[in-house]
């Protein structure tokens, strides 16, 4: 799901983008952006010792993790 990201009265919050009208000042997250950091939580909270680990999307989630675990100045593509 697309979203955007809004402040509103000092808070920063997270809305469904079908159901808004774009504001000035809206961050844009597309699906993918949206699908990417879903994972990205998952897979921060697991290793915070919640079970979170089933929502990630696997491929996306080896991804992130072999780029995660790369050494500054190391592996290149």
């Amino acid at each position: 799901m697309a979203i955007r990201i809004r402040k509103i009265k000092g808070h920063v919050v997270a809305l469904c983008a079908a159901e808004t009208r774009p504001e000035p000042g809206d961050l844009y997250l597309d699906d993918g952006v949206h699908a990417a950091l879903s994972t990205k939580f998952a897979i921060d909270w697991d290793g915070e010792g919640l079970v979170t680990a089933g929502l990630a999307h696997p491929p996306t989630a080896k991804l992130m993790k072999e780029e995660e675990a790369k050494k500054e100045g190391g592996d290149k593509e």
